[in-house]
């Protein structure tokens, strides 16, 4: 019975307690919903926020972008000089020298060239200059306007449009025709390049064939400060081009080109003439590149008497690097050239590039490239075997340059015989 009202009275407790129970826990709901809509207020208060600043930060990237295309353009019609240049050391053994036999060979400082680059819409300009061992020259300076996507005309020291361009030969020390002037030669005055589709045909008139009439630059011209006195005044020269399989790996270029005009004499005052014709062929067949071209020209000069000058009237004096030398006043000029470019992983050693140059010239009359160009000997022959070498900005050309009678050019002697210089230059490119 005791048990019984304990019983009874511990049922009545709790439901006495139960509606205080229930009210605690109706309290701490209301609690726990208040704060989850203040977490959940904040919640949507930083996603606003959020993507208020991803808005914010779209808009600054979009301007930047903006103010980067806008500098980018400012920027290109500006016409940012590009700078250019290369330093090289050359190293020459000659089998013709007594001291370079007993040396070894010697190693000299080859060049310095800077160059610079640019443009300003359709204006474009180029400048070269060149630093060598006791002498330096302007190689080229021009400025050039685009008429239109195939129309330029350029002003200065610029290339004459003559034979195969840029070089006319493929390895380092060059052929015949760039050392009688015919390939590879900037003058004085105004040319026109006109491309459209497979054709590329230039005209150009010089005023002056270099900045002087000295010897000092790049490619060879008539020596007005000399003894025979010719330079080569008010001269126009003419080039057309066509290429088949143009835009492939595979292509030839045929190309025609005439020039001639006024050879004054500044000993005698008086005017001669001058002319020369080329047909030749620009190959690229893969790695294969392929140069032929053959050369006829005519110096008609007004010299003073051969027995003033001490030259040859069959010999025209000539001269570039600082040196003089004699070609025959005409004749006949054949060069050759084939190259192959291997891309190699040998370290740092990336491309091996093999080239052999081989030219000729077929004096029409007695002529001797010494003794002041008189007496009859054999014809000049020159080639050129090697291999360039580049890692990088890096390069080394190695060059065994053969030649019979090849215009005394650096001293190569002229007997009828054939002499060999082997050269190696280490360069770098900037």
């Amino acid at each position: 019975m005791i048990k019984t009202y304990k019983t009874i009275g511990l049922t009545v407790g709790l439901m006495a307690c139960a509606p205080m129970a229930f009210a605690q826990s109706s309290q701490d709901s209301d609690t726990i919903q208040r704060r989850l809509d203040a977490l959940q207020q904040q919640v949507q208060e930083l996603k606003r926020e959020l993507a208020a600043q991803k808005a914010s930060q779209q808009r600054e990237n979009t301007q930047t972008r903006q103010l980067a295309e806008k500098n980018s353009s400012l920027l290109d019609n500006v016409g940012t000089p590009q700078f250019s240049g290369a330093i090289e050391l050359g190293y020459t053994f000659n089998d013709w020298s007594e001291s370079s036999k007993d040396t070894v060979g010697d190693m000299d400082f080859g060049k310095f060239i800077l160059g610079m680059d640019g443009g300003e819409g359709p204006l474009s300009y180029s400048f070269q200059y060149r630093f060598y061992d006791g002498y330096r020259f302007l190689h080229h300076a021009w400025a050039g306007y685009a008429f239109s996507d195939a129309d330029t005309v350029k002003l200065g020291l610029v290339q004459t449009p003559f034979g195969n361009m840029d070089y006319g030969y493929l390895g380092w020390y060059g052929n015949l025709p760039y050392l009688a002037g015919f390939n590879d030669n900037q003058n004085a005055g105004i040319k026109w390049d006109h491309s459209q589709g497979a054709w590329d045909t230039s005209l150009a008139f010089f005023k002056s064939d270099q900045l002087g009439d000295g010897n000092e630059h790049y490619g060879a011209n008539a020596i007005g400060d000399s003894a025979q006195g010719n330079s080569e005044e008010n001269q126009l020269a003419a080039r057309a081009a066509y290429t088949f399989g143009k835009g492939s790996d595979y292509t030839t270029e045929v190309n025609l080109s005439a020039k001639g005009g006024q050879l004054y004499n500044h000993n005698t005052h008086e005017s001669g003439d001058n002319w020369a014709v080329a047909l030749g062929m620009n190959g690229n067949y893969g790695n294969w590149t392929t140069l032929l071209q053959a050369t006829s020209y005519q110096y008609n000069a007004k010299n003073p008497d051969e027995t003033v000058s001490g030259i040859s009237d069959n010999a025209l004096q000539i001269g570039a690097f600082g040196f003089n030398y004699l070609i025959p006043a005409e004749g006949q000029m054949y060069s050759a050239s084939l190259a192959y470019s291997m891309d190699v992983d040998w370290g740092v050693v990336e491309n091996l590039y093999f080239y052999n140059d081989f030219s000729y010239i077929a004096a029409s009359g007695d002529y001797s490239a010494v003794n002041g160009g008189f007496g009859d000997m054999d014809d000049p022959m020159l080639n050129d075997l090697g291999v360039k070498v580049t890692a990088g900005r890096y390069y080394a050309w190695f060059d065994i340059v053969t030649n019979k009678n090849g215009l005394n050019y650096f001293g190569s002697p002229v007997d009828d015989g054939w002499h060999t210089s082997v050269q190696s230059h280490f360069g770098l490119t900037y």
